[in-house]
């Protein structure tokens, strides 16, 4: 383990990870941590935040970038079955929530259709691989080889297939005061289509997942079951934490 005073969490998009964003946000104080979900001068932004010895938590839709690997600090991530993670994805852009989601689908109905968006293929390769121009990464030959090769930078994985035993097992390592299990922004697992669609858009991400399912969720077993942290809330604190909730839908 790294500085585990610096936490950094790599939120691949539909793994789960709003729900473990609201739970960093409960777990360590305003002043303390920084979200990152824009890639404007992303390097920049990161730099500041790793340097900064107020902050102890980092977190964002941003990849794995060098100035991460570079580091000291502790970096985690969710990863989440890749057919599923692409489902969500597809069923999440399909709501047209806002005005750049309305951008991405226009002329895409179908999964076969969605293939045609650059954000939809192997979304988890991509982050972990640490591209931030999704078409420079689509024509690099090696990504998969790269991202597997950044395992090695990663501190701690859970999945989200096992979200409560990922939760507690993070809570030991952080000593986080607060590892109740919930579920925020969470997107329709209905199976549309044809399943070799879906596979064609997780060519790499499906070995990707493989290979961090054999190494990390045997860590895993130990924390099945454990007991839950749920520090008292107020009303107050409740009401706050469900608008939270609904602001993260983007």
């Amino acid at each position: 383990m790294r500085n585990s005073k610096k936490l950094v969490f790599i939120h691949i998009p539909k793994t789960a990870g709003t729900s473990l964003r609201l739970l960093l946000e409960s777990n360590y104080p305003e002043d303390k941590r920084c979200a990152i979900y824009s890639h404007d001068n992303l390097d920049e932004s990161l730099v500041k935040a790793l340097e900064d010895p107020k902050i102890l938590c980092i977190y964002g839709h941003f990849p794995l970038r060098p100035v991460i690997v570079a580091s000291n600090a502790t970096v985690v991530t969710l990863f989440r079955a890749p057919v599923a993670r692409s489902i969500s994805h597809y069923n999440h852009y399909q709501q047209r929530m806002n005005e750049k989601h309305k951008q991405l689908m226009q002329g895409i109905e179908s999964p076969q259709d969605f293939t045609r968006l650059v954000q939809s293929n192997n979304r988890q390769t991509a982050f972990l691989s640490g591209y931030l121009n999704q078409q420079e990464f689509l024509h690099d030959s090696s990504a998969l080889e790269k991202a597997l090769k950044n395992l090695d930078r990663l501190d701690a994985v859970g999945f989200t297939e096992h979200y409560a035993a990922s939760i507690a097992y993070f809570g030991e390592l952080f000593h986080w005061s607060n590892t109740l299990v919930e579920h925020h922004n969470s997107g329709s697992k209905k199976n549309e289509g044809d399943q070799s669609v879906w596979e064609s858009m997780n060519e790499q991400d499906l070995p990707l997942y493989q290979s961090a399912i054999e190494r990390f969720s045997p860590l895993l077993n130990d924390y099945q079951g454990l007991p839950v942290r749920t520090p008292q809330k107020t009303l107050a604190a409740k009401v706050k934490d469900y608008l939270r909730a609904l602001s993260s839908k983007f």
